[in-house]
């Protein structure tokens, strides 16, 4: 790549991360690596496992590099794919212990209550994911950029260059799309209920 002196633009270091570029690869990890690795250690606090899923996710970009998709911006993919494998580690975890606790049930002291919480809290979260991808295209975009990238609404307009009023418009949308479809699962209804409700309080 060559350098004007100013720093390239996410689609310039995309085409040439497409064409094989390494020091395109390289730029990219230094412009965000840090961001990532906050945004897991939030998820999973454990330093050495953090970078594990955070290098896996450069890995994987390099992999992918010439089949890439990306509707959002590069740093809100980057970041999401990041979140996605902190959420599967903490599963694998959770299917681990689980069974450890299968194999070890006449030693330790984990209640039937203990294992339903846990196998709950993977419904829920999976329900959740689930019915998201549901989403309209758009819809699912403004939703999942203000709910899991934590941008305001007025970034959001910007970045997708709608209004603000649209943005709102999208995120009601979300909103009562997700209640009808998640509240069929009966379990899951009171917790999902509140989470929606604490999603829709914490809007901007």
């Amino acid at each position: 790549m060559t350098n004007s002196g100013k720093s390239p633009t996410e689609q310039t270091l995309l085409t040439a991360l497409a064409q094989g570029d390494e020091s395109a690869l390289r730029q990219i990890f230094d412009r965000y690596y840090n961001g990532l690795l906050g945004a897991v250690f939030r998820i999973v606090p454990d330093e050495d496992t953090c970078q594990d899923l955070v290098q896996e996710v450069f890995v994987e970009l390099w992999r992918k590099r010439a089949d890439l998709d990306i509707h959002t911006s590069l740093q809100a993919y980057l970041r999401r794919a990041a979140v996605n494998r902190a959420l599967n580690h903490l599963k694998t975890q959770r299917r681990i212990q689980l069974q450890e606790s299968d194999d070890w049930a006449t030693t330790v002291d984990t209640s039937p209550s203990d294992i339903r919480q846990l196998e709950k809290q993977e419904s829920l979260e999976a329900a959740l994911h689930k019915a998201i991808e549901l989403l309209p295209e758009k819809c699912r975009l403004v939703f999942s950029l203000s709910r899991f990238e934590h941008m305001s609404h007025r970034e959001i307009a910007a970045q997708l260059d709608i209004s603000v009023k649209t943005i709102e418009n999208q995120i009601t949308k979300a909103m009562k799309l997700l209640r009808e479809v998640l509240l069929h699962s009966r379990d899951l209804s009171p917790v999902v209920i509140w989470i929606l409700n604490y999603w829709w309080g914490h809007r901007g």
